[in-house]
């Protein structure tokens, strides 16, 4: 059974041959800078500089290779913008706070500020979009998180109007990437973040996020509307897209906004129930009506109460299932939704075990979660979240043996 073969019976809930795996085919799987030039350099590959193709988590484009070497059994059908409207092109050097030379687009140019220290990046209308200090090893947002003194309602055809559409040289660049890695590889493809989707980048309308948790409660009409606008907009920017690579992928990453936090969902799940849920609904169905894709979800934090709101609204796969939170224990998790949506990812806990952990402390906890999401099917084995930079080989190591020893199912 080869990989895409593998990755399609685990999100149809059948049972393949052994669990698949996902390092790095995906944004929020993916391998940061820091980690991924350890691996290059490990396995002693002549692979290096990295080109750092997702700008905000500092993530390496994988070179085949190393996906091989992590036991990967998808790969990512990238963007060709992905962050802060940075062109991947025209490739320049760029040296990171981990003490790597890697490759930046040509358009990535920040600038110094001797006011505060800090490097910043400006958008094409020379607004601040992010920044780091010189020992930042990823960028941030640029963006205020504070309430407002007085709110500001956005017109929603105003919205949805602003909210860009792939150009044909975007789509173009992307069905070629599509077909070809459908043609001479055995990966299963994973579509990029959506553009325009209901993720955070499209989610506020202007608003910070205090104030549209605010506005949630205040004025949910309103900001049902917006998100309506948000998801008309999506689905516009969908029948482009599946158009470009719908006969390629088979999973599509919808959205990447964090619904929880480390003890709770971030606002009550009945909100999102009521006002999120029936707009991604309209996205989601309108994948399943076009395409083959099941739809992924990305969300952070404890989302135990909000997970049936997501299955209702059609999601087929959650990551990164973060076992950490509260409610979040792996064998409630599967027990209550383990039939009826796929688990991609809560194999080790990045957080903890995987970068402070002991080889052996990881095996077991890689074995514990193999035998409890992987029992029947439905599970794609990854870590919470992209490998990040300070894990040690001997760690990751531990992973890729413990998935190879315990992985199998019994035919």
């Amino acid at each position: 059974m080869n990989s895409r073969e593998r990755v399609k019976k685990a999100i149809n809930h059948e049972i393949p041959d052994r669990v698949p795996v996902d390092f790095g085919g995906t944004k929020v799987t993916g391998l940061h800078e820091g980690i991924y030039c350890d691996i290059v350099r490990h396995l002693g590959l002549d692979l290096l500089p990295a080109k750092i193709y997702e700008q905000f988590q500092m993530l390496a484009r994988p070179d085949h290779l190393v996906l091989k070497w992590l036991g990967s059994d998808v790969v990512e059908v990238e963007n060709f913008i992905e962050t802060w409207g940075l062109r991947n092109e025209d490739w320049k050097f760029f040296d990171t706070a981990t003490g790597n030379r890697v490759l930046m687009p040509g358009g990535h140019n920040p600038i110094y500020n001797e006011d505060d220290g800090y490097y910043y990046l400006y958008n094409s209308e020379g607004k601040p979009v992010a920044y780091r200090t010189g020992s930042d090893v990823y960028y941030e947002r640029y963006c205020t998180t504070a309430m407002s003194d007085e709110i500001v309602f956005a017109d929603p055809k105003a919205w949805h109007d602003q909210i860009s559409l792939y150009t044909d040289e975007e789509l173009k660049i992307i069905a070629k990437r599509a077909k070809f890695l459908y043609d001479y590889t055995e990966f299963s493809l994973s579509g990029g973040f959506l553009k325009g989707g209901l993720g955070t980048n499209g989610l506020f309308a202007g608003h910070t996020i205090c104030d549209w948790l605010c506005l949630l409660v205040t004025e949910p009409e309103y900001c049902n509307d917006i998100l309506h606008a948000t998801a008309e907009r999506a689905i516009e920017n969908l029948e482009l897209y599946l158009q470009a690579v719908g006969n390629y992928i088979d999973t599509i990453l919808v959205s990447g906004t964090d619904y929880g936090t480390q003890r709770c969902e971030l606002f009550n799940p009945d909100i999102f129930g009521e006002i999120h849920a029936p707009n991604y609904k309209l996205i989601n169905d309108y994948i399943h009506k076009n395409s083959n894709a099941k739809v992924m979800f990305h969300s952070c934090g404890s989302n135990y109460r909000i997970l049936e709101h997501m299955i209702n609204a059609g999601v087929d796969i959650f990551n990164p299932v973060h076992t950490n939170t509260d409610n979040m224990e792996p064998e409630r998790l599967k027990k209550e939704f383990g039939d009826r949506i796929v688990f991609w990812g809560g194999g080790v806990e990045t957080q903890g075990v995987l970068i402070n952990g002991t080889p052996e402390e990881v095996k077991q906890q890689v074995k514990e979660r193999i035998e409890i999401f992987g029992k029947g099917g439905g599970y794609v084995f990854t870590g919470i979240h992209n490998l990040q930079y300070g894990v040690t080989m001997r760690n990751l190591e531990a992973v890729l043996e413990a998935v190879r020893e315990y992985g199998n199912y019994e035919v």
